[in-house]
């Protein structure tokens, strides 16, 4: 989609057109509902979530400003703050929270980056406690800052870190006792 066709369609969801709006949610809905599902691994939690998230967009689409950053990243943020919204919730279930997307892991901390396959890595990921996983999806896969992260959580800044760090000396125990030797890489 080019530039000038997405802009057509942003003026067209502010004037509350329904064709416009249908084609903004089918062109995005691939990549938001992949982010979705790094919050929950249940695909209906995820389409909750990514629905309550087009609403949000779709209200506050005269907010964007394009003058300020890209529109993906704008609604990348606001599906990421509904997904944690529902979990602050409960609305989504705590059982089934985890980070589903490893891909580009290393882009954002390479400390964490490996060589394991994407279902070993997810696998590994679940049995970290809710909290640390939001807080490792926050910052592995999105990019967040700790301070970001305090604010979004209302928790310290301190307390963001460890919980990574507590994610990274879990990892490298839950990799271990599953017979590979991949330690320098977490």
């Amino acid at each position: 989609m080019t530039p000038c066709e997405l802009k057509e369609l942003i003026d067209g969801c502010c004037n509350n057109n329904r064709t416009a709006q249908e084609k903004l949610y089918m062109h995005f809905y691939a990549a938001m509902f992949k982010t979705c599902l790094r919050y929950t691994d249940d695909e209906h939690n995820a389409l909750t979530i990514l629905n309550d998230a087009f609403l949000k967009v779709f209200k506050n689409i005269r907010r964007y400003d394009s003058g300020v950053g890209s529109f993906k990243p704008w609604l990348k943020t606001i599906v990421i703050n509904t997904a944690i919204d529902h979990i602050r919730a409960g609305k989504a279930s705590t059982a089934s929270i985890h980070i589903g997307c490893i891909e580009d892991i290393g882009e954002q901390d390479p400390v964490l980056a490996t060589t394991w396959k994407q279902e070993e890595i997810k696998c590994h990921l679940k049995l970290l406690p809710q909290i640390t996983r939001l807080v490792v999806n926050l910052f592995a896969f999105d990019g967040y800052t700790h301070k970001d992260i305090a604010r979004q959580l209302n928790i310290t800044e301190t307390t963001s870190r460890w919980h990574l760090s507590q994610a990274r000396k879990r990892l490298r125990v839950s990799m271990n006792l599953k017979g590979n030797n991949k330690e320098k890489y977490v």
